[in-house]
C-alpha cells in the first residue's frame, strides 16, 4: 500500500501507479487513517496550487505577498499563509516512512529567460525549502527538465504536476506522462525502503564515459578533458559527457562503489582515461572535479574476455552477490551475453542517454537511511579490493597484509544516533549474519540493549560495521544475532568481534542458523574460540 497525502495532481499520480499494478490511497494528512492503512510508504505534498498559486500571481502582478503566519487580502480574498499548517503536518507525518513532493518553482520567463522572482516570492520558496531540509524530497521540477517538458505543459506548473497538453506534457525522451514519470520515482524511493539498493555499478568506457573509443587515434582530440597525448584546452572540459559523470558522483555520494569493465589494454586505461589538471580557471576546475577516471573506480575489469565473467570478478572482489551489480554498457550484444550469463546481474537497457535518468531516479538507486557510512564506503570498498587482492596469494600474504593494515575495531553498546545504520546494515547484509533474525521492535530505540562496532585501518575508515544483540532471560539467554558488513569480510574481524560478545556474557548460547545466504558465517562459532586475532587492536565500552 501507498499512501498519498495532498490534493494537486495526485488523484491523476494515483491512477498512474495503478496502471503498474500498484495499491494506492489517496488520503488527508490524518494520522489515525495513515495507521489503519499501514502504509509501506507515504508520498506527501505539502505544496499544492493552493498554497502556491496565490503567491505567484501577487507576486508577478507586483501586489504584496504576505510574509509567514500573516493574512492579507488580495482581490477581496483573505488568504492565509499554510506554512505553519505544512509544519503541522510534516510533524503529524514525521512517524510513518516518509517522501515528500518538492515545491515546483513557477517559470521566470515566457522564453526561459533569466529574468528571476520577485524577491517576495524567492522568500516564499526559500521558506518551502527550508521546510523539506533534512527529509527525503522528489524534485518534480528537475524530474520535468531532465525529460524536456515545459512549464507550460503541466497544469498550474507551480501546483499541480500532472500533464496537460499533449504533446507538451510528454517526455521528450521516453513518451511518458509527467505522472507517469513520477510514479516511477516513488516506485523508487519503495524499493530503497525495501532495501533493493545496488551495490555497484559496472560501467562500459568506449561510448558512454568518453566520446569514441579510448583505443582510436583520435581519442585525445575527441577527449582534450583525458589523455596526457590529447591537445587539452579551455574548451575540452565543456565537450566532457558530463551528465553521465555528475549522475556517477550522484551514486558515490550514496555509497554506491563503481566498478569499469572494458575492452581495453589495461596499460592503456592507466593511461588515456585519466584526467588533465584543470586549466586556469574556477569552471574547468569544476568541471575536473565533476568528471570521472580510472582513479574513482574501485575495480577495474580491463580485457578481452567475456564481460559477464569480468561482472562476476568485480562482485567476488566486492564481496557482493551479482544481483547487487547494475550493467551498464552501449552495445546491445554485451548486454544480451551478461544477461545470459552474469548470474543475476541486474543489465540496464536503454540508449546511453537514459543512463544518467537511471543512475539518478531509478530502482535501486535511492537509498533510504543517509548515514556518514554512505561517505565512507568509497574507501572501504578499496580496502576491501586490497585484502581481497592480498588472499589470491595465499594466507601468508594475506596475514602479512593484515598485520600491515592496523585494524583498530571498537565494540560498544549503541546509541541513538547509531539506529538508522544499525537499520541499514541489518537490511543490506546477508552474507555474514549469524542467524539471519531481523531487528527486534524493542530493540530499535533509543537507549536499547542493542551492541555495535566500528572498524578503520590504514587505508580507510569503515565506520559503524557490525550489529549484535541477545535476546531471552535465565538459561534461555542466546546470542540472537551478529550481523558484519561485508566491507571486512576479507579482514577477518567478525570471529573477535563474536569471541568479544561471548566475554560480555559468557553464559548466553551461541549458534549458527543456516539461511541459505549466510555462508560467510560458516565456521565463526569455531574461530571465536581462538579469542581476538592478532591483527587485530579491539576494544570494549559497556558504558551506554
Amino acid at each position: 500500500m501507498i499512501a498519498l497525502v495532498g490534493r494537486c495532481g495526485l488523484e491523476r499520480l494515483a491512477a498512474a501507479l495503478r496502471e503498474l499494478g500498484e495499491t494506492v490511497a489517496v488520503v488527508p494528512p490524518d494520522p489515525t487513517v495513515l495507521r489503519s492503512l499501514a502504509p509501506e510508504l507515504v508520498y506527501a505534498d505539502l505544496f499544492d496550487a493552493t498554497w502556491a498559486m496565490p503567491r505567484v500571481a501577487a507576486a508577478f502582478a507586483a501586489r504584496p505577498v504576505r510574509s509567514e503566519g500573516a493574512a492579507v487580502s488580495n482581490d477581496n480574498v483573505v488568504w492565509i499563509d499554510p506554512i505553519d499548517v505544512s509544519r503541522a503536518t510534516l510533524a503529524a507525518l514525521a512517524p510513518f516512512p516518509l517522501v515528500l513532493r518538492g515545491p515546483r518553482r513557477p517559470p521566470a520567463g515566457a522564453f526561459g529567460l533569466d529574468v528571476g522572482l520577485p524577491s517576495a516570492l524567492e522568500a516564499v520558496y526559500a521558506a518551502a525549502d527550508a521546510l523539506l531540509a533534512g527529509h527525503r524530497v522528489v524534485d518534480v521540477a528537475g524530474l520535468w527538465a531532465r525529460h524536456g517538458i515545459l512549464a507550460d505543459g503541466v497544469r498550474f506548473g507551480a501546483g499541480h504536476g500532472e500533464a496537460e497538453f499533449a504533446p507538451l506534457g510528454l517526455s521528450r525522451r521516453t513518451g511518458q506522462t509527467a505522472e507517469a514519470l513520477e510514479a516511477e520515482l516513488v516506485l523508487a524511493w519503495r524499493a530503497a525502503r525495501r532495501g533493493e539498493t545496488v551495490k555497484a555499478v559496472v560501467m562500459d568506457l568506449d561510448g558512454v564515459l568518453v566520446h569514441g573509443e579510448l583505443a582510436a587515434p583520435d581519442f585525445g582530440s575527441l577527449n582534450p578533458a583525458w589523455d596526457a597525448d590529447g591537445g587539452e584546452d579551455e574548451a575540452g572540459w565543456w565537450r566532457a559527457p558530463r551528465a553521465i559523470h555528475q549522475a556517477l558522483r550522484v551514486c558515490q555520494s550514496r555509497g554506491i562503489a563503481l566498478a569499469l569493465c572494458t575492452r581495453n589494454d589495461p596499460a592503456l586505461v592507466r593511461a588515456r582515461f585519466r584526467r588533465r589538471p584543470p586549466a586556469a580557471s574556477p569552471w574547468s576546475a569544476a568541471i575536473h572535479d565533476t568528471c570521472v577516471d580510472v582513479s574513482d573506480f574501485v575495480v577495474v575489469e580491463a580485457g578481452f574476455g567475456a564481460k559477464s565473467a569480468a561482472c562476476c570478478r568485480i562482485a567476488a572482489r566486492l564481496g557482493v552477490r551479482p544481483d547487487s551489480l547494475a550493467f551498464f554498457d552501449d552495445s546491445p550484444v554485451e548486454r544480451a551475453e551478461v544477461e545470459a550469463n552474469g548470474g543475476g546481474v541486474r543489465v540496464i537497457e536503454g540508449e546511453v542517454a537514459d543512463f544518467p535518468e537511471t543512475l539518478l531516479g531509478g530502482e535501486g538507486f535511492f537509498v533510504w537511511e543517509r548515514t556518514p557510512e554512505q561517505a565512507l564506503r568509497l574507501g572501504s570498498w578499496a580496502s576491501r579490493v586490497a585484502a581481497v587482492d592480498a588472499e589470491a596469494e595465499g594466507e601468508a600474504a594475506l596475514v602479512a597484509f593484515l598485520s600491515g593494515l592496523h585494524l583498530a575495531v571498537e565494540l560498544r553498546r549503541a546509541v541513538a544516533e547509531d539506529l538508522p545504520r544499525v537499520r541499514e546494515l541489518v537490511a543490506r547484509t546477508t552474507q555474514l549474519r549469524l542467524t539471519g533474525e531481523p531487528l527486534p521492535a524493542s530493540l530499535d530505540g533509543p537507549g536499547a540493549d542493542l551492541w555495535v562496532a566500528t572498524c578503520r585501518d590504514r587505508l580507510a575508515d569503515h565506520g559503524l560495521v557490525a550489529a549484535a544483540w541477545f535476546a531471552g532471560e535465565g538459561s534461555g539467554r542466546r546470542l540472537a544475532e551478529l550481523a558484519v558488513s561485508c566491507r571486512v569480510l576479507p579482514h577477518r574481524i567478525a570471529a573477535s568481534l563474536l569471541a568479544a560478545l561471548r566475554e560480555q556474557e559468557p553464559s548466553a548460547r551461541v549458534e549458527r542458523r543456516d539461511t541459505g545466504r549466510n555462508a560467510a558465517s560458516m565456521g565463526l562459532i569455531e574461530a571465536s574460540a581462538a579469542g581476538v586475532a592478532a591483527w587485530v587492536a579491539l576494544t570494549s565500552s559497556v558504558g551506554r
